[in-house]
Formats: C-alpha cells, sequence, structure tokens
C-alpha cells in the first residue's frame, strides 16, 4: 500500500508499532525563519538541534527582505534558516526560537512536508523523538 507523508505517522516511520503518539499522525514540515544576522542563525539553530526540537537547520546567510514595519517599508539584509521538524515539535520549536531571537515579531512559519524521499523523513521523525 502506497501512503501519503499525511498518512504516516511517528511509529510507522520508525518501525516499531509500541511507540505510540496518539492518534494523530506527525508530519514533517519546514519551519522558516529570519533572522538579523548569520551569527544569531547560528545560535537558533545550535539551539533547536541540540534540544532535540528538530533534525536539521539549514541557513541560507544572505537574502533581501522587503517589508512593512511601523509604517514604514523597510528593505534589510537577513539570514534564513530552514528548520526540518515534525508537527509535534513546533509549539517548543517556536518557543526556543523567540526566547534567542531579537526581533519583536520574528517570521516563524511553517510549511508542511506533502512528499519527500521516505528514508530522510523518517529520519527526522527518528531525529526529534
Amino acid at each position: 500500500m502506497v501512503r501519503s507523508l499525511n498518512q504516516v505517522d511517528r511509529r510507522d516511520a520508525l518501525g516499531y508499532p509500541g511507540h505510540s503518539m496518539g492518534t494523530e499522525p506527525i508530519h514533517v514540515v519546514i519551519v522558516m525563519v529570519t533572522a538579523a544576522s548569520q551569527d544569531e542563525a547560528d545560535k537558533i539553530a545550535d539551539q533547536v538541534v541540540r534540544s532535540r526540537l528538530a533534525a536539521c537547520a539549514s541557513t541560507i546567510p544572505t537574502v533581501r527582505s522587503t517589508y512593512w514595519w511601523e509604517g514604514k517599508v523597510m528593505n534589510d539584509q537577513e539570514a534564513l534558516l530552514l528548520i526540518k521538524t515534525t508537527s509535534d515539535k513546533f509549539n517548543s520549536l517556536e518557543e526556543a526560537i523567540r526566547k534567542i531571537h531579537s526581533y519583536k515579531v520574528p517570521e516563524i512559519m511553517t510549511i508542511p512536508v506533502s512528499n519527500g524521499f521516505p528514508p530522510y523523513l523518517e529520519w527526522v521523525l527518528r531525529e526529534t523523538s
């Protein structure tokens, strides 16, 4: 039977049915976070991976962001984090990021992963359990 990622729960992906996570399936997600600097991005990446809130955090060191802030259009250089984790870790991940982040309103957005290389998705599930 071929199943989409949305039908795979942590128990199935890890291959041991005794590990119950309830009835809700666990989804792999990518969390996008912009940071004021590479240094701040590195601190966030290190913290969320070491605490097992994420399996991996990739940093794109330089992006240009144009946005509204306090009535003005801003144009700033930032670092972009792509954090690979699971849906059940998001609340704790968000809390950890907000403790480190310098922005009043940091960009912390989840992108669901609808499909992917199964061994990689299983690795993300394993490393965040």
